[in-house]
């Protein structure tokens, strides 16, 4: 056995040159034995630098999608056939998430030309280094660790979180490079004003993050009201004033059995009420009037280690929804149901808000469709023209990478890309238009049609941006239509704007007969509502829909 770890040693000292996101390990065919360097390790919980039965540990890591993709090319790479040098694949590291490794290898052969060891390098595309290049701050995985190892010791902290909230706008006015150059200047002065109190980071997307555990919450507030103030007056282009305004969402870590992601989805949570709805007033999360603020980080806690613990406690309803002609069955929307003691039953308005923050919302969201197709699949068999309603998660229209997502989803369950509806929620205003639109004519492109949730009139200006198929009239618009007339006109002009320009509508929150009569008068398309039809499970709406109404 030292024979083998003397070559192993020898080939991975060759290859090892690390750095935090780069990883290597070298691989011993026949004995099944491979070394890693200590970085991937840590980063993927791996059980120390020697493994044993290495083919099978990693690829239990590997994403279920990518991992036949991922076996064909080793066995081909492994038997001398001629392979692209690089694979990328999604592998699961320590936190449960997935990252997008590229993966480059070499076979090495013995003096009769067979294969002994595979070395490879693989560099994971979540991490380009500690630092971020534009504001010059550590980055989001460095801040992490630092509040992994701040929950280690048992020390309180704080962690403040600031965006600009038009970030978008500031880009249009002044150029891409010109808001790198603003980006960079708010941090400078973010890390003057922190000073020796705690760390400031930059965190995804256009996000800073300062933590301490030095500061108290008075401190915190002052810190934010001068970055506030900054932003407004003194951050400056080319000697104009910028006149950039803030959100701050802010949280006081106490509990120390709450993972980290949990705390900075709650911050990230505060940090969107704040840009939202407060209009940068700096929202502190344990105290603000959110309610059942502890109890919430807690249950969000559990819920996300319920979705990295293979989607415990989860489960998808599906309400009907019906034509308005002749109120037959045509497709179904399904919902999200997660229930697990001792929380119990929990309605996804109270975690999915905070989830829609985290990295792990692209993984439930794409677990949603593909089993959501897989149901539908069997009642297409018996009504060919039957569709299915799912919505999508902010962070998959986010995402490049949901695109060949979505594709392989569809050709795996064998569904027809004519009979799904994708439906946007209201978090997609969040992103750039241009981006929304190239997501959106790409799955027009196959065939997908695409829902639009409309709950005032500001949310059809998207209408005139993008190709949409469906508007759904949202009970915030529909809700006590039967006995205000305001409510009555403004169904009528939405309505009336949609069948003109040939978008087929919804109408939901059909909670009775009289509400039901008054949407007929409406030119729509669909209906949908506790009156019509309840969500429930697929067995159960097979067997109380299917037949009905056909």
């Amino acid at each position: 056995m030292g024979g083998t770890y003397d070559t192993i040693n020898r080939i991975f000292d060759t290859f090892a040159v690390t750095s935090k996101s780069r990883y290597v390990y070298v691989y011993d065919m026949g004995r099944n034995i491979a070394r890693w360097s200590k970085n991937a390790v840590d980063y993927f919980g791996l059980a120390g630098e020697y493994i044993y039965n290495a083919a099978s540990v990693w690829t239990t890591r590997i994403h279920g999608d990518d991992r036949d993709r991922y076996n064909e090319y080793i066995n081909q790479a492994f038997a001398g056939v001629e392979v692209e040098p690089t694979i990328e694949y999604r592998a699961k590291n320590s936190n449960g998430e997935f990252v997008i490794c590229s993966c480059r290898g070499v076979v090495i052969k013995d003096y009769a030309g067979k294969p002994v060891f595979y070395a490879c390098s693989i560099i994971n595309k979540g991490i380009v280094d500690n630092n971020d290049p534009i504001t010059l701050l550590p980055n989001h995985y460095e801040m992490l660790n630092h509040m992994r190892n701040l929950k280690t010791q048992k020390s309180e902290y704080i962690i403040l979180l600031i965006n600009f909230i038009d970030f978008a706008n500031i880009n249009r006015r002044y150029g891409y490079m010109s808001g790198n150059n603003i980006l960079r200047a708010m941090a400078a002065k973010f890390r003057q004003e922190a000073g020796i109190m705690g760390k400031v980071y930059r965190g995804e997307g256009t996000v800073m993050a300062f933590i301490s555990d030095a500061m108290d919450i008075d401190e915190v507030k002052k810190l934010y009201g001068k970055l506030r103030a900054f932003a407004r007056e003194n951050l400056s282009f080319e000697g104009k004033k910028v006149g950039a305004e803030l959100g701050g969402g802010a949280i006081i870590s106490t509990d120390f059995n709450i993972d980290e992601h949990s705390i900075y989805i709650s911050a990230k949570y505060a940090l969107s009420y704040s840009k939202n709805q407060r209009h940068g007033n700096l929202i502190i999360f344990h105290n603000d009037q959110l309610d059942n603020n502890k109890s919430s980080i807690e249950l969000v806690d559990t819920v996300r280690n319920c979705i990295l613990n293979g989607f415990e406690g989860f489960h998808l309803e599906y309400q009907p929804i019906f034509s308005i002609s002749d109120e037959k069955l045509v497709g179904m929307e399904v919902f999200l149901r997660w229930q697990k003691e001792p929380f119990g039953d929990v309605s996804p308005a109270e975690f999915i808000p905070w989830l829609e923050q985290d990295t792990v919302f692209y993984t439930l969201g794409n677990w949603i469709l593909e089993n959501a197709l897989k149901d539908a699949l069997e009642i297409r068999k018996v009504k060919k023209d039957f569709y299915l309603c799912v919505n999508l998660a902010f962070m998959q229209l986010e995402r490049s990478d949901f695109r060949k997502t979505l594709i392989d989803i569809l050709r795996k369950i064998g569904y027809p890309a004519t009979g799904l509806c994708l439906e946007m929620a209201q978090s997609s205003r969040q992103l750039g238009i241009e981006h929304l639109k190239s997501q959106i004519e790409f799955l027009k492109s196959c065939g997908i049609k695409v829902g639009l949730d409309v709950s005032d009139f500001a949310s059809l200006d998207y209408v005139r941006h993008l190709p949409i198929d469906l508007v759904n009239l949202v009970p915030a618009v529909t809700g006590g239509i039967v006995g205000n007339i305001t409510t009555r006109y403004m169904v009528e002009a939405i309505t009336s704007f949609t069948h003109n320009l040939g978008i087929r509508t919804c109408y939901t929150g059909i909670e009775d007969k009289e509400t039901l009569e008054i949407a007929k008068s409406y030119p729509i398309s669909e209906m949908i509502g506790f009156h019509l039809g309840r969500p429930c499970r697929i067995d159960k709406f097979k067997e109380q829909y299917l037949e009905k109404r056909n």
